[in-house]
């Protein structure tokens, strides 16, 4: 039976499913390191403010991980408000102006 001799409640019926079926799809393939964001905290930190004392600048990553992608350079001197650790302490997980990313714990000690 062709699709538009369907009745409209079937026809809306699949074309909904249709849609739910390729957008979950979709999102299922999107990479997720790049989306981590605070889901990867272990341990939450509560209302703390560091200042970046590393060198002239620290980078702000997607991920706790040097391999994922630098979402912005904090300068020394700058505060970060700080949420959560992860890696056992190792990364900390901030907030630098409007921008929220991970920082590597050597930035700010």
């Amino acid at each position: 039976m062709l699709f538009s001799k369907l009745p409209l409640r079937k026809a809306v019926s699949g074309l909904t499913a249709a849609t739910a079926l390729a957008l979950g799809a979709t999102l299922m393939a999107a990479p997720g390191a790049s989306a981590v964001g605070s889901s990867a905290c272990t341990k939450n930190i509560k209302d703390r403010t560091l200042q970046v004392v590393q060198w002239d600048h620290a980078d702000m990553y997607t991920s706790p991980s040097f391999r994922s992608k630098v979402k912005k350079s904090v300068f020394a001197g700058s505060s970060v408000r700080v949420y959560c650790t992860a890696k056992g302490g190792d990364w900390y997980y901030g907030k630098s102006g409007k921008t929220k990313g991970w920082m590597e714990y050597h930035a700010f000690f």
